[in-house]
């Protein structure tokens, strides 16, 4: 099975470019993913949303459940990624960063995968540049990890809107 890990850029395009008044079917789509555990994201998404105070903070409230509190492995595993990357830690932005954190997630989620007969995918979603360097694709490349766009996650669900 697919499991998502999306990033905080993925659910505000999905905000602003599909509108659940104008795209219901969409929205519909998303939440079933959330509902059958196939779209998490780490808590600090949860953050980063709750700073915006709009209809994607009280949808991200509905859904809280997706979103995964941080325990020592995925601080462990930050550390390192950071440690290789620290341009991921943008010291000049003020308040959460999800960004190390969705793919520590990725990688823990992996390595408790490995335990497993039938083992879940696990990809990131977001929208940041897959061609510029010190974004979040170019590191997922690093540690072999997929990462898609949203546009990407409704053809390879195969949605129809």
């Amino acid at each position: 099975m697919i499991i998502y890990i999306i990033d905080t850029s993925s659910l505000i395009k999905i905000k602003e470019q599909y509108p659940r008044r104008t795209f219901p079917g969409v929205w519909q789509k998303l939440e079933d993913l959330c509902k059958n555990g196939r779209l998490i994201a780490p808590f600090e998404v949860l953050k980063e949303i709750e700073e915006g105070d709009d209809e994607l903070n009280v949808w991200a409230k509905r859904f809280r459940n997706i979103f995964i509190k941080p325990d020592k492995r995925q601080t462990e595993i930050v550390k390192d990624i950071l440690s290789k990357h620290p341009y991921l830690a943008k010291p000049q932005k003020i308040g959460p960063n999800a960004d190390p954190w969705i793919i520590a997630l990725v990688i823990q989620k992996n390595e408790e995968e490995q335990q497993k007969l039938f083992q879940n995918v696990y990809i990131v979603v977001t929208e940041e540049s897959k061609i510029k360097a010190q974004k979040i694709p170019s590191v997922c490349r690093n540690y072999g990890i997929d990462c898609i766009n949203i546009l990407e996650l409704f053809e390879k669900e195969g949605w129809k809107f």
